[in-house]
């Protein structure tokens, strides 16, 4: 057992003594490529272009994505029971307002319109009656050949069939307001984006029968943050652009900003209304929405091409006096139409690299050049 133990101590220090060699050498490897690189990067001159740090007004833009919705839709449902009897309007149909879309089946409604006006003319007869009577009736109380209570039964009578006739005449009404409900129709131009039931579907009052969307003008909802609400304003111009057309560029305007925050996130809707007469874009489409913001005056900015990223940092090539270049890291405020704001890490003035930057690091010397001279290489 105690010679088996000494073999284990054995293997594990020749395993642990060839670990460190191995390790060693590969940290001796990678420290020597390291320095040689830095020797050729000290001897290697390399020609970028240069400029200087200067102030310049800049117009933040807002960018957001997101579907493009109709500026009205409804669903338009029958307000009878019935049988539909004729469907008059497809998928993509455009209908004028008052234009009929479906008919229901008439024929139990138009029974039961003959059928109030019968007794209409019925409870108007027994009116008559009744007012006859009592014309007799208060004739023979003057003469003293009837009693008071007569006379009052007659007046009821006639006031009871008053009613009936009233009764009837607004059975009359509402059936044959039903009856013209058969008959659905658009309340609004629009086109039919969805249509739910066919004919010969037996509907139920209040279900929808199709959809009907105004797309002459349609929204871009963008959901925009406190800090961001302030920038914008109702009737600011805005620009989009819609992927499926090929990034084509249309123009809107801002309609509508939501009075208050949802919470918890504490953001705020913007609606954008873009024009759409001629039924070029498509409610659903994909939409990317650019809403220029209030303009930054004067502030220090730097080209956004001359950035450069370090890990998850924005950085610039500063040229030093003795023609070196030092990476600077920067806090950068809006970025704008090619330029960003620089908030900290330059001064107005300082010369910095705008071409060329991505063959540099931290100490190498340059050559300045004119524009374009700095992509044909090193010198």
């Amino acid at each position: 057992m105690a010679s088996r133990k000494k073999t284990l101590y054995i293997v594990m220090a020749i395993t642990l003594v060839l670990v460190g060699i191995i390790g060693y050498r590969i940290y001796a490897n990678l420290a020597a490529n390291k320095e040689r690189a830095g020797r050729v990067s000290q001897g290697r001159v390399v020609t970028v272009e240069v400029a200087s740090v200067a102030r310049r007004d800049i117009v933040p833009v807002m960018s957001f994505s997101g579907n493009l919705e109709p500026a009205w839709s409804a669903d338009i449902s029958a307000k009878v029971d019935g049988r539909i009897d004729r469907m008059l309007v497809e998928e993509g149909d455009f209908v004028k307002a008052g234009q009929i879309i479906a008919v229901l089946d008439t024929n139990e409604l138009a029974a039961q319109v003959m059928q109030a006006e019968g007794n209409l003319l019925a409870a108007r007869a027994g009116l008559e009656q009744a007012e006859l009577d009592l014309a007799r009736t208060e004739a023979l109380f003057k003469q003293g050949a009837v009693s008071v209570q007569a006379l009052d039964t007659a007046r009821i009578k006639r006031d009871l069939a008053f009613g009936q006739v009233k009764a009837a005449e607004g059975n009359l009404a509402l059936l044959t307001a039903r009856l013209d409900n058969a008959n659905i129709v658009a309340p609004r131009d629009g086109i039919v984006t969805k249509r739910y039931l066919q004919s010969g579907y037996y509907v139920k009052a209040g279900s929808p029968i199709i959809n009907l969307a105004d797309v002459t003008s349609l929204l871009a909802k963008a959901t925009v943050g406190e800090a961001q609400v302030s920038e914008l304003a109702v009737g600011l111009p805005v620009k989009i652009k819609i992927s499926a057309l090929g990034d084509k560029e249309f123009s809107g305007t801002v309609t509508r900003i939501s009075p208050a925050a949802a919470m918890p996130a504490r953001t705020f809707t913007a609606e954008v209304t873009i024009p759409n007469k001629n039924g070029e874009i498509k409610a659903g489409m994909f939409a990317k929405v650019s809403i220029p913001a209030k303009v930054k005056k004067s502030v220090l900015a730097v080209p956004e091409s001359a950035l450069v990223m370090r890990e998850d940092q924005k950085t610039v090539y500063v040229v030093k006096d003795n023609n070196t270049v030092q990476q600077v890291v920067l806090k950068i405020g809006y970025v704008a139409d090619g330029w960003a704001e620089v908030l900290e890490g330059l001064k107005e003035g300082d010369r910095i690299v705008v071409s060329g930057q991505n063959k540099l690091r931290d100490g190498v010397s340059i050559k300045i050049a004119a524009a374009g001279e700095a992509k044909a290489g090193d010198q």
